[in-house]
């Protein structure tokens, strides 16, 4: 039986929160390194490994799991991934890039000739990175899937970035967690511009929102099991819900109400596919005074009832 979905600091070591810690360890000697370690007074904010480090040792099969506080980017250099994302199925090839927001729940299946790399980052890092930048910080509260690849012989700059990245990354030179830092910072830049801009016209005004927006989000991941009312949200933020629904739609295109219901309907969703906890405890887990009133709930949402629906996407 499973009876919940994995959650994971690093693939295969249990969760814990990076944010009370500064992140990962700074003074870990990388491995197959030969250079002795040298004491970093920072804490380090992020981690890097190959795609073969980790999954080698699971025999290229990184079953779905999920991170609570953890942003990850995985970048392919050779090879080929299927990729498991929620509810959706793809593949990536060489030269493809794709990001992972905390919470989602993913998995991966490689070649055994795959090649890349692995980049974790704590929100409260990514957070603090783009903070001048609040609308590509909203960005990447989605999934970013990216072809880095170029027509022509040139290098791409998203490649020469990870590349800088990299070599930063195992050396020990003077200034070495600044530079991560900014390098770092350049390759979100990058990723996040993939997406389609707004209006450079209204981009102050814009920007307001989105900080408005991000802690609606928040606040959402916090209460979205509690049912807890627009009002509720409104009066956090400080503003009217007549305001925070205008937000939600300039934004994302919804309602305050549907945005909500949708962090509803994708926990739903992952725990029928990922788990095989019955529909009755799913219910209560989620807030739903019943079975049945959770099922209507599903079924309108996912144009089909839960146990159809787990079956399906099994």
């Amino acid at each position: 039986m499973r009876n919940s979905i994995p959650i994971y600091k690093l693939y295969g070591e249990r969760d814990a929160d990076a944010r009370t810690a500064g992140g990962f360890d700074a003074t870990r000697d990388p491995e197959n390194s030969t250079a002795e370690p040298q004491p970093i007074t920072e804490p380090e904010f992020f981690h890097l490994e190959s795609i073969p480090e980790r999954s080698r040792l699971h025999d290229w099969h990184i079953k779905p799991h999920r991170h609570t506080n953890l942003f990850q980017l995985l970048y392919i250099t050779h090879g080929q991934a299927n990729i498991s994302f929620d509810d959706q199925h793809f593949t990536m090839q060489s030269g493809h890039l794709i990001t992972v927001p905390p919470g989602t729940v993913h998995g991966f299946k490689f070649s055994d000739d795959i090649d890349g790399w692995v980049i974790s980052l704590t929100d409260y890092h990514l957070g603090q990175i783009l903070a001048p930048a609040p609308k590509l910080l909203a960005r990447l509260d989605q999934a970013v899937c990216v072809d880095t690849r170029t027509p022509s012989d040139q290098q791409a700059p998203m490649d020469f970035l990870i590349k800088q990245l990299v070599l930063e990354y195992y050396s020990h030179k003077t200034g070495r967690l600044f530079a991560l830092r900014h390098i770092l910072g350049l390759l979100l830049l990058d990723i996040g511009r993939t997406t389609p801009q707004g209006d450079t016209a209204r981009l102050s005004r814009q920007e307001q929102k989105t900080g408005k927006f991000r802690k609606f989000q928040a606040l959402v991941e916090t209460f979205y099991k509690q049912h807890k009312s627009l009002e509720f949200y409104a009066r956090e933020i400080g503003i009217t819900t007549t305001q925070l629904n205008r937000i939600a739609k300039d934004i994302y295109g919804m309602t305050a109400s549907e945005v909500v219901q949708n962090r509803l309907m994708l926990e739903a969703k992952r725990t029928l596919i990922y788990t095989d906890i019955a529909v009755q405890q799913i219910a209560g887990e989620l807030g739903f005074r019943d079975a049945g009133y959770f099922s209507r709930f599903f079924a309108k949402h996912a144009d089909m009832p839960p146990a159809e629906f787990r079956r399906d996407h099994r």
